[in-house]
């Protein structure tokens, strides 16, 4: 499943958006202390041939994040 969406790190047109995936929603739910059902609404850029790095709420952009490249680089 993908959506497309505004990318703030691809800038440009819409990029498509997936889910994030179990490490993601892991790193989301250790470090960014969300609970799991937030975490499972979180969508990853899959702009730049796949390396973008930013992740974001399905609905709320202002919430999104770069990843750290060090983990998902």
């Amino acid at each position: 499943m993908e959506t497309s969406k505004h990318c703030p790190n691809c800038k440009g047109p819409q990029q498509n958006f997936r889910p994030a995936d179990d490490d993601e929603k892991k790193y989301l739910i250790d470090k960014k202390e969300l609970s799991s059902a937030d975490a499972n609404g979180y969508w990853r850029c899959k702009g730049n041939e796949g390396k973008c790095l930013w992740i974001q709420p399905y609905f709320n952009q202002g919430n999104g994040f770069t990843l750290p490249k060090e983990l998902f680089g």
